[in-house]
């Protein structure tokens, strides 16, 4: 016996089948309205672009803006202050730092290898005198060898001095 599932149906007994199927029933302006909205998304994608584009410009001036507002704080000083450099030349140091009476001998100061050996910092000093050492590999404390001056350090060790506006000083 035959399966009626394996038969083909013609077009006529189609038609006739999707006749006494109820038809939806579909308002006259319902093709107007899908554009309508469809036209409403494309703008509101098309100024979410342009909104994405802004955002991405305002973060690159606010980057931009913020790089030079830092760059500047670098360079100006209040009035009666100097740029002073350091410099220690040990080629066998992996870090460099530096204490002194500047800070209160509080946080250290990292110097910046400079290749060759040489280690430099700068650092805006007032007019006076300071006291400072250097501590190579977090625990070698050693006086500048080019210091100004020396004083003892109350340990057996000494502090390298120096003086800001004097003639030697090095800015």
């Amino acid at each position: 016996m035959a399966d009626e599932t394996d038969r083909s149906l013609s077009e006529g007994e189609i038609g006739a089948a999707l006749k006494r199927c109820p038809q939806p029933v579909v308002a006259d302006d319902f093709v107007d309205r899908v554009m309508a909205r469809i036209e409403v998304a494309e703008r509101r994608r098309a100024r979410r672009g342009v909104r994405r584009v802004w955002a991405i410009a305002a973060g690159i001036v606010i980057v931009v803006l913020a790089a030079t507002v830092l760059l500047r704080a670098g360079t100006s000083l209040a009035p009666g202050t100097r740029l002073v450099r350091f410099t220690l030349r040990m080629p066998q140091a992996s870090q460099v730092a530096m204490a002194g009476s500047f800070n209160g001998w509080g946080r250290r100061v990292a110097l910046h290898a400079r290749g060759h050996g040489l280690w430099t910092v700068r650092i805006p000093l007032r007019a006076g005198q300071y006291s400072y050492v250097f501590v190579v590999n977090g625990h070698h404390v050693i006086p500048d060898p080019h210091a100004e001056g020396y004083r003892p350090d109350g340990f057996g060790g000494q502090n390298s001095v120096i003086i800001v506006g004097s003639p030697r000083m090095t800015a």
